[in-house]
């Protein structure tokens, strides 16, 4: 089995989770609520554009550990 997944602040894939997502949330459901009707794919769109960016992070942040990990043994 893999290693474990720490949900805690020392992890840093939970850091930038909440660092990136839950204000996008916040604003997203802001503008949602008190946004204009024709404007309320936007925050839509940002919310997507933001994980894509982290999930591109995590990945590339992930192999760079399993090539340290890989090159210290």
């Amino acid at each position: 089995m893999s290693e474990r997944f720490e949900l805690s602040f020392k992890n840093k894939e939970v850091r930038m989770w909440f660092y990136l997502m839950v204000p996008t949330f916040i604003i997203g459901s802001i503008f949602i609520f008190y946004g204009e009707q024709k404007y309320q794919y936007i925050p839509l769109v940002v919310l997507v554009i933001v994980w894509t960016v982290f999930y591109l992070w995590r990945y590339f942040y992930r192999k760079k550990m399993r090539n340290k990990v890989k090159n210290s043994s």
